[in-house]
């Protein structure tokens, strides 16, 4: 039997039009947890819409080469990222604990920043859910769900 904690985190993934993944960098990857979470759901929880991603470091490069190693990740779950991401560089010197920026002046510089990507993403978002209405993306394209081997290619 699923626990209860996951199968309503499995309902709001299902729900939901695109994802933000939020990630701090550990060892120059992603977040070991945040890893294991979307594994465990899998591709068919995922599969036809996009996806931001923000990261952030103590460094100052705010966790870019997580940002970037999580890209593929997402693309092969089928929730393919959006162009433009968000590095939080120095994070305890740009965000207080509740998220907000505590960079007197720079308000105005980081809220445009993070609205680039914010907009891709409900645009795609949007889109995608339209066309979901449209067509189920699974009719062409079904989950795998028996074995890894489903992805192979046909043999003679």
């Amino acid at each position: 039997q699923i626990p209860k904690d996951l199968e309503e985190m499995h309902q709001v993934l299902n729900g939901a039009d695109a994802y933000i993944a939020i990630t701090p960098e550990y060892n120059h990857s992603p977040c070991p947890g945040l890893l294991n979470m979307m594994n465990h759901f899998g591709s068919s929880t995922f599969s036809f819409k996009p996806s931001g991603i923000v990261s952030y470091s103590a460094g100052q490069w705010g966790g870019t080469r997580a940002a970037h190693s999580l890209r593929p990740f997402l693309s092969e779950l089928g929730c393919v990222p959006v162009s433009a991401m968000i590095h939080f560089p120095n994070a305890a010197e740009v965000l207080d604990a509740n998220g907000n920026v505590i960079q007197e002046g720079r308000e105005e510089h980081w809220d445009g920043y993070v609205d680039r990507m914010i907009s891709q993403l409900e645009w795609w978002g949007e889109a995608a859910a339209e066309h979901r209405k449209v067509v189920d993306p699974l009719s062409k394209s079904p989950a795998f769900n028996k074995s890894p081997s489903q992805r192979n290619a046909p043999t003679r």
